[in-house]
């Protein structure tokens, strides 16, 4: 599991990065803001950035969960 350490809105705040190499999946969760998903090796590119910007949304203002979920697609396409 990697934890990466980002700040939104000058809150500094842990992101979990679960990656399941066997059966191919990510786990990510924000316990700050009560937020998780998962999502599969396949569902990488403008499909997962949507899926992400769209779940973000519900906990976050639209421009924060941008940012965020271009963030976490970055570092999970980095593992």
């Amino acid at each position: 599991m990697k934890i990466r350490k980002t700040i939104l809105n000058d809150k500094e705040m842990n992101l979990f990065i679960y990656e399941n190499k066997k059966d191919e999946y990510f786990v990510v969760a924000i316990p700050v803001i009560e937020w998780s998903t998962t999502y599969t090796y396949d569902d990488f590119g403008d499909m997962l950035l949507g899926k992400l910007i769209n779940s973000l949304s519900l906990k976050l203002a639209d421009e924060d969960a941008i940012a965020l979920a271009h963030r976490i697609n970055q570092w999970t396409r980095e593992m």
